[in-house]
């Protein structure tokens, strides 16, 4: 199996021409009897491996972009649950008060009541049964 080298084409930029054109061993020696190719080759080796890291490059620009929205939708939920959580909070608040005001409103109808019957007594005591019956 042939040893793989991630540095493939990274000669041609680093090493003069003639180092770059031969192609080389695992430790970097010339293979023994091996040509040199031509140059358009290895400028054809470097366009293919720049392609690829730019290829790898646009994965990379693209994952940041969806993890850039995916934090936008994220933050967006997360604040429209806050909003709803506050909503319910100002509806509780309201609610509670509502229920005090019920209460107080049925307290003052139950302490008007007993007034009004205590007057119509009064009333039918000084004037007479006839006198309430003609007020309702």
């Amino acid at each position: 199996m042939a040893a793989t080298n991630l540095n493939i084409g990274m000669d041609l930029w680093n090493a003069s021409s003639a180092e770059a054109d031969a192609p080389k061993l695992r430790n970097n020696q010339p293979a023994p009897g091996a040509v040199n190719p031509p140059t358009i080759m290895g400028r054809e080796v470097a366009l293919g491996e720049q392609w690829i890291q730019d290829e790898r490059d646009l994965k990379r620009q693209k994952r940041k972009q969806s993890n850039r929205e995916s934090a936008r939708r994220s933050r967006l939920r997360k604040q429209a649950e806050c909003e709803d959580l506050q909503k319910k909070v100002e509806l509780g608040n309201e609610s509670q008060t509502l229920r005090e005001e019920l209460q107080r409103v049925l307290e003052e109808c139950e302490k008007l009541t007993a007034e009004n019957n205590s007057i119509k007594e009064k009333l039918e005591r000084l004037c007479g049964p006839e006198a309430v019956a003609n007020l309702e």
